[in-house]
């Protein structure tokens, strides 16, 4: 550029030369030449400063390619999670809260309010063949105190009036990697089976079913596989600790397997688990664990059927068949027969309008030989001259969202506990705090805000 301006300036002055050249002015000519050599210069000096601090910037300006990559992480990150309180009230009006709800898994306490459930989830999806992810999944609340000390909170009234709002659970945590569309994840999941799911609100209605109570697992340790056969059939299949358990005791594993179909309107599932119980680990009340080990071969079945009627109606049907082998070395149970139990679950779902929607439920669950029950898996005090335990629930749910992320629920739910033709005593009524009934009513109200 210098070149150029000192060139401009020479044809210039060429042009101007006739003017000076009959004048004295030699001088002047000397001093502009002067004046265009300091220009110069000071244009060539500029130049060098440009370049100079062009190299400067070039080594001072960061390397953005870790940061791009965060971005990306947190561009794939899902967060999201709930809070959920509830006021649960039976109409037995017991003096004591411990059995006024015996056949719960959460939400048994009477006349009280709980915070139920706050929880946060973290993950990465995977998205593709060759990409990994993530699942985290932290509860807190009265939920994960029952939880997190593996005991049903329908094992008695211990395990019950001392849950707490400020122990953790951990309800999923596990890494998944996509191998040529099969996702495989390792570490901790909830189960196949059953058509409830642990949180509350994703559910028709608030409580628990009996089959999701009595009849399956909750949740598995292990690895798990899964993809489609086709676009409508999918599969799963995976080797777990057990159920309802982190550690494993013994040295035998379960099987964990589902296949699926989903069409329109309709889905339907059959899992199952096939494992074997351990007899050394024993609940708050003396009963038993479903784990992997050495001892009682155990078999569950699991059918799930949806049917969207039409968008605004939804229909579905959970049947559950289990059955475990004789039990030597427990003495409760009466004779040699082999424990079976099977339960079925009726429902429905209608929304009323954009914000408003009702839900109902029935359910039956039964354990010949009392396989569960008398050994206090599940339920509880059932005597032992009882050699077959039905229960009976019928469940109606009134939802209204008050926003996009609260939701608001109130619940009746009768309950009633035949016990071949003995007294079963399980609720507790307002006479004294033992339990004395065989039937119970409840009264529950729940709120939850979901992060959107």
């Amino acid at each position: 550029m210098s070149r150029v301006i000192t060139a401009v300036f020479a044809m210039t002055l060429g042009l101007m030369a006739p003017i000076f050249a009959n004048a004295e002015d030699g001088e002047r000519w000397s001093v502009i030449e002067d004046r265009m050599k300091a220009l110069e210069d000071k244009l060539q000096a500029s130049e060098a400063t440009v370049k100079a601090q062009q190299e400067m910037l070039k080594y001072a300006t960061p390397d953005v390619t870790g940061a791009a990559q965060m971005d990306s992480i947190f561009n794939r990150l899902e967060v999201g999670g709930h809070v959920s309180a509830s006021y649960i009230y039976s109409f037995n009006n017991p003096d004591l809260n411990g059995a006024s709800q015996t056949l719960c898994q959460f939400n048994c306490n009477h006349n009280e309010f709980s915070l139920d459930a706050a929880k946060l989830e973290f993950g990465i999806p995977t998205d593709g063949p060759g990409t990994a992810g993530f699942q985290l999944d932290i509860l807190y609340g009265q939920n994960a105190s029952i939880l997190s000390g593996a005991i049903p909170a329908s094992d008695g009234a211990a395990s019950v009036s001392g849950a707490s709002d400020t122990d953790m659970f951990i309800q999923q945590a596990y890494i998944a990697y996509n191998y040529n569309d099969v996702e495989v994840k390792f570490g901790k999941f909830e189960t196949l089976l059953g058509f409830e799911l642990l949180d509350t609100y994703k559910n028709p209605n608030v409580t628990h079913g009996v089959l999701f109570t009595f009849a399956i697992p909750l949740y598995h340790t292990g690895v798990l596989a899964s993809g489609a056969l086709t676009e409508e059939i999918g599969y799963s299949i995976g080797v777990v600790n057990g159920f309802n358990n982190t550690n494993e005791a013994g040295d035998n594993k379960g099987v964990l397997g589902q296949v699926s179909y989903s069409s329109g309107p309709v889905f339907a599932s059959l899992s199952t688990f096939q494992g074997t119980l351990e007899e050394t680990r024993t609940r708050n009340s003396g009963g038993i664990t479903p784990v992997g080990d050495n001892e009682v071969h155990t078999q569950i079945y699991d059918l799930v059927t949806t049917y969207e009627v039409d968008d605004a109606t939804m229909l579905w049907l959970n049947v559950d068949v289990g059955h475990t082998d004789t039990r030597p070395n427990l003495t409760t149970l009466t004779g040699d027969e082999d424990g079976n139990w099977w339960g079925v679950a009726l429902g429905g779902k209608r929304q009323l309008s954009d914000k408003a929607s009702v839900a109902a439920r029935y359910e039956r669950f039964q354990d010949d030989a009392s396989a569960l029950v008398d050994n206090n898996f599940r339920i509880g005090a059932i005597p032992i001259g009882s050699e077959k335990a039905t229960v009976d629930t019928v469940t109606l749910t009134f939802a209204y969202q008050l926003t996009e992320s609260l939701l608001a629920r109130l619940e009746f739910r009768h309950d009633v506990v035949d016990c071949d033709n003995v007294d079963c005593n399980v609720f507790a009524s307002s006479d004294s705090g033992a339990a004395t009934e065989d039937e119970n009513d409840l009264g529950i109200f729940e709120v939850t805000y979901v992060l959107p």
